[in-house]
């Protein structure tokens, strides 16, 4: 009997081990982000966890803007000793362009570029370098929007909902027309423009123009299919997504910058280590957004060369009268910008006047911009 207990006692012991052993096989130690937002986390031991983050860019793989988000990672990887990784997610593979922000927010990725523009009045801070206020390059834009962040609460509220890693512009966008020139304002009348929102659908509209707001990667089959007459978008972008393989030509109408943000969602920045943090936010500055900005610049220039050895027709500033086309833009948009803006507590006009003070304070012409290009490499 005794011995039948015995044996009874050590079965009920090694099922106990080994429902132990399985279970200890089994657990999951990585945190996952997909709804909260949080980091995913991969346990090496003590304080070796390594952080997983990821980061959604609509640029392809080949663009050089997110070869330099890679780099900005990379460097990152780096400083931590290999202890906060983030992942390149590019093509818009986890949120297109106009869905980076509700992606961001809820959490599908971790950090994401943003384009404002594609949300119309839930940014007025930062469009205010759309504006025709005389901004024509990637630095100076970014100068702006650096000083008035760092010292208008209005701003920082208005972005407050997530970490800003990066504040900075996109070049000076143009008009790439199809089969139209574009060489005065009276060309437009009729004619369907993509424009990403904002200040550049109300511009095409002042103009007489049709705009359709569309993703940067939905442009080229829209001009094959003839949706669009032609398109708003910045040199870069254009050899980005090869639209110069189907516009003739480009008009060098200097219509606006817009403000880029890399947001990062606020419960996966919190999820990491102080230590870490401080890693992140080291590589999150001014500087590291204007190295962004040079990056941009080097890339309109290629992408202007890269549309005329594809054969299109350049028609410049001088030649279509672009003072024309911004005086009409600025009497449209200026003040409405200003009056939809207007509450108490905020002097909307005060803040446009500051915006184009800092324009004139950081302007540099494209010589000097090429000259700095050169002597960074580009």
């Amino acid at each position: 009997m005794k011995k039948r207990i015995y044996h009874i006692i050590a079965i009920i012991l090694l099922l106990t081990l080994l429902v132990g052993v399985a279970a200890g096989c089994s657990s999951d130690n990585s945190g996952s982000g997909s709804s909260t937002g949080g980091s995913s986390q991969e346990q090496t031991g003590g304080d070796d966890t390594v952080y997983k983050l990821s980061l959604s860019t609509h640029d392809p793989t080949t663009s050089n803007k997110t070869k330099y988000h890679q780099e900005w990672a990379d460097r990152i990887f780096q400083d931590s000793g290999g202890r906060l990784e983030i992942t390149i997610y590019s093509d818009g593979v986890l949120a297109p362009g106009t869905g980076a922000l509700d992606a961001v927010r809820t959490g599908v990725c971790d950090i994401a570029w943003i384009f404002p523009i594609y949300w119309p009045g839930q940014f007025p801070m930062s469009e205010i370098i759309t504006l025709p206020l005389g901004i024509t390059t990637v630095p100076q834009a970014t100068n702006i929007l650096w000083d008035l962040w760092e010292s208008d609460p209005d701003y920082q509220a208005e972005v407050n909902e997530f970490i800003p890693l990066q504040i900075h512009a996109n070049p000076v966008s143009i008009i790439g027309s199809v089969n139209r020139p574009i060489r005065a304002i009276s060309d437009l009348a009729g004619m369907t423009l993509r424009a990403p929102g904002g200040t550049p659908t109300d511009s095409v509209l002042a103009w007489g123009g049709n705009p359709l707001m569309l993703a940067p990667g939905d442009i080229y089959q829209a001009v094959e299919r003839s949706t669009i007459d032609g398109y708003i978008f910045e040199y870069s972008g254009i050899v980005s997504f090869g639209l110069q393989e189907v516009t003739n030509y480009f008009t060098e109408v200097p219509i606006y910058l817009g403000p880029y943000y890399l947001f990062m969602n606020k419960t996966s920045y919190n999820s990491l280590p102080a230590d870490l943090q401080d890693i992140l936010m080291k590589h999150s500055t001014r500087e590291e957004s204007l190295e962004m900005a040079y990056v941009f610049e080097a890339d309109w220039n290629r992408g202007r060369n890269a549309a005329i050895d594809a054969g299109a027709t350049i028609i410049t500033a001088e030649e279509a009268n672009a003072d024309a086309f911004v005086a009409v833009a600025y009497e449209a948009l200026v003040t409405v910008w200003v009056e939809n803006n207007s509450r108490p507590g905020f002097d909307a006009q005060a803040y446009a006047d500051r915006a184009k003070a800092l324009a004139e304070q950081y302007f540099i012409s494209r010589d000097e911009l090429n000259a700095t290009l050169a002597q960074m490499g580009y």
